[in-house]
């Protein structure tokens, strides 16, 4: 038994043991040296992973700092150029009023023909230049344009009463359409700076208006992109305070709306989706409280930690290297300290292969002595190990074939089980259905004898009662056969057949039954749920034939108790009522109603008295 449990397989392993011994160097499955090898290349392969991932978190997280710095810097720059340049246009417009007010006329405002010329040459991005009188009418203008209109309602007109004032961005749709054609074609767009006309005393004479054009916005961008040379990717936005981009580019067209909550607070820096993003928020120069513009430059993270990347890859490339040599010289070094371990194998492979009786160990008291000696005395206790098994195995078939008979058994307990509750159903259709019906004929026969004697002229009608009793009796009878193979419930789920119950039931005169089920419990349709719905069908009969009633209630609902679902049903109707105490011979709908209960595990309530109608009820957990 020993030698059949050593040399267990010696066929499929024999060959690929002693072939190609270069190559089984290298396998970790036959070199424990290869194994100590590959097991340290493996770690320095982990250590240089982790190390590159940690660098470059490192890395990209310092260039992220630095170029965000950077930018925010640069983004505050551009804004602040942006703010002083406003800020001396708004003085120069203040004090081109009073000079305009100077070379007046006593009265009225009048202005010097060519002033406004002069003043639109010394300021080359001024579009237009005007002068409008108290009323708001425009006296005098560059090129006469607007000469003559109205401006009353223009907001430069109105804050230019306050004092030099300075309006957003605007499409300037009129001024656009009277002065000269761009050449790149494109609507201008005009920044309103007034000021009021005041003469020696202070007193205001006119407002001097002045529409900035768009032209040095641009040129003050591109001045501060070339400060930013090497990084073609980057991209320098103004947004304007509700964060409509103002200047865009090729990625971002103007007017693109942007959220400025996440860029954070002025002179911060932020990632921002695929993009690393410096932010400035206008700030004013001195009385200038500046137009609430925000200047952002951004560069795809992609491209702007390049440089980080190209580092991390960098340093994991030399850990990874590093961790081969090392697994090299490890694996050198095992391979000399395993010699011992390998004559150990040997032995073992001998005496699998049955080329020894006895399993031969080198002298010693190392690790392989030790394993050595551990190895002849597991040998020795194999055969008595065999003998264990064999007689264990000879135990459990026997209690197998004892187990399979105890099941067999059960099973046939079981079918039995099954046929006796389907013989029960057949007993309740049979009453719930040929029962009644032939009561009812019973009790028309019993009052036609009686009438046949005292009273002949009733008995045709009470034929003809009897007559439609014993049809209702056998269309029920039908039913209850289609019922055998059809089940209403599980094919249409409970709410269906309950409403169906219903209407079928309203048919009849002096009967009315009402139906309120949630939809989850309109959706049962398992064989609790079969039975659930004869218990109803049995006490909507109850309720017809013997209770007297005229209005029936039917509710199912889904609740929650403690966690679990519980289906509810209630069946209330206003009949005459009954003791539930007190037993009638020859009933059997109750009793079918119990053991139907009783069978599906649910809680059966019922209350009842005489006069005081009846209601039923049934509790069990719900399987959705």
């Amino acid at each position: 038994m020993a030698d059949d449990a050593l040399g267990n397989g010696q066929h499929a392993f024999a060959a690929p043991l002693f072939a190609k011994p270069r190559l089984h160097a290298l396998d970790p499955r036959y070199s424990l040296a290869a194994a100590i090898g590959w097991s340290i290349c493996a770690l320095m392969l982990v250590i240089a992973a982790i190390t590159g991932l940690l660098t470059m978190r490192a890395t990209r997280t310092a260039i992220q700092q630095e170029i965000g710095q950077l930018y925010a810097g640069h983004a505050q720059r551009l804004i602040d150029t942006i703010d002083a340049n406003l800020a001396g246009r708004r003085q120069w417009v203040s004090i081109a009023g009073r000079l305009i007010a100077l070379s007046s006329e006593p009265g009225p405002v009048s202005v010097r023909p060519g002033l406004l010329e002069e003043l639109r040459a010394a300021q080359p991005e001024i579009e237009w230049a005007g002068v409008a009188d108290l009323g708001g009418t425009i006296v005098a203008a560059t090129d006469d344009v607007l000469v003559g209109q109205y401006v009353g309602a223009r907001p430069w007109f109105t804050q230019g009463f306050v004092g030099p004032t300075v309006g957003d961005v605007h499409a300037g749709v009129l001024l656009d359409r009277l002065l000269p054609r761009l050449i790149e074609g494109e609507p201008r767009r005009f920044v309103d700076l007034s000021a009021p006309v005041l003469d020696a005393k202070g007193d205001v004479k006119g407002i001097l208006g002045v529409a900035l054009g768009w032209s040095w916005i641009e040129v003050l961008r591109r001045n501060a992109a070339t400060m930013l040379t090497g990084r073609s990717n980057v991209e320098i936005l103004l947004l304007g305070v509700d964060g409509t981009a103002l200047l865009g580019s090729e990625n971002q067209p103007a007017g693109v709306r942007f959220d400025l909550s996440r860029f954070g607070g002025s002179g911060q820096h932020v990632v921002d989706g695929d993009y690393l993003v410096g932010v400035a928020r206008s700030q004013g120069v001195g009385e200038f409280r500046g137009l609430g513009w925000t200047v952002i430059v951004r560069e795809p993270v992609a491209t702007a930690f390049t440089p980080g990347d190209k580092a991390s890859l960098s340093i994991f490339g030399l850990i990874l290297s590093g961790g081969i040599a090392s697994a090299l010289a490890a694996a050198f070094a095992t391979r000399r300290l395993t010699r011992r371990l390998k004559a150990v194998a040997r032995s073992a492979d001998r005496l699998r292969l049955g080329e020894a009786e006895t399993f031969e160990i080198e002298t010693g008291r190392d690790e392989a002595a030790r394993i050595g000696q551990s190895m002849r005395a597991l040998v020795g206790t194999l055969q008595a190990t065999n003998r264990d098994l064999a007689s264990l195995n000879t135990e459990l078939d026997e209690r197998v074939s004892a187990r399979t008979r105890d099941i067999e058994r059960m099973g046939h307990e079981a079918r039995r089980v099954a046929v006796t509750r389907e013989r029960l159903r057949i007993s309740r259709d049979l009453h719930d259905t040929l029962a009644h019906s032939m009561l009812a004929l019973l009790t028309q026969i019993r009052l036609v004898r009686k009438l046949a004697g005292t009273a002949p002229g009733l008995v045709d009608g009470e034929l003809a009662r009897a007559e439609e009793a014993a049809h209702e009796g056998l269309a029920q009878s039908r039913d209850a056969v289609i019922n055998l193979r059809y089940s209403p419930v599980r094919e249409d789920g409970l709410g269906a057949a309950l409403r169906r119950l219903a209407a079928k039931a309203n048919l009849r005169q002096g009967l009315h039954v009402a139906v309120e089920i949630d939809e989850p419990a309109a959706l049962l349709a398992d064989g609790k749920t079969e039975a659930i719905y004869r218990i109803i069908e049995e006490a909507l009969r109850n309720a017809e034939h013997h209770a007297q009633a005229r209005e029936v209630s039917i509710r199912a609902r889904i609740s929650r108790n403690s966690g679990a679902r519980m289906l509810e049903i209630a069946v209330v109707d206003d009949g005459i009522g009954f003791d539930p105490a007190v037993g009638k011979e020859g009933r059997f709908g109750l009793v079918g109603i119990r053991e139907q209960a009783e069978m599906i595990g649910a809680t059966l309530d019922i209350r009842s008295s005489p006069g005081q109608g009846t209601t039923l009820r049934l509790a069990l957990p719900a399987t959705l």
